[in-house]
């Protein structure tokens, strides 16, 4: 079974492409708007969920509470953010994160990282 990613954009047409992207990989994806949906998906109960690309700056919820969110759950993270804000958050907490703009190879290598971890928090320990 393809690995299953949850994309959380608040942006239509970032969205479709980032889940365009990754059907095109070989990978399942499933679209979410923002927290509110991605709590509903991950409540639903459907085809279990390998990893989230969550984009950084969202209105509502703040994406650092859907990382924290996706921690307790053990779901790695792959944020997509240019803000220094995000950067931070990502090092403290061992996130994958993808600088806007970013190439299709550069997601895919991402996500492959984040659920190969098999843990939240994909960085490598710093020698």
């Amino acid at each position: 079974m393809a690995p299953h990613i949850l994309v959380v954009h608040d942006d239509g047409d970032v969205r479709d492409v980032i889940v365009e992207i990754l059907l095109d990989h070989g990978f399942a994806a499933t679209a979410a708007t923002g927290g509110v949906a991605m709590r509903e998906v991950l409540a639903a109960g459907g085809p279990p969920i390998n990893a989230i690309v969550l984009d950084s700056l969202m209105p509502g919820e703040p994406s650092t509470a859907l990382a924290l969110l996706a921690k307790i759950v053990q779901l790695p993270v792959v944020m997509i953010s240019g803000s220094h804000e995000c950067m931070t958050f990502a090092a403290d907490h061992g996130l994958q994160l993808l600088h806007k703009p970013f190439r299709a190879a550069e997601l895919i290598q991402a996500i492959e990282s984040a659920i190969a971890s098999g843990e939240f928090g994909q960085r490598p320990a710093p020698p």
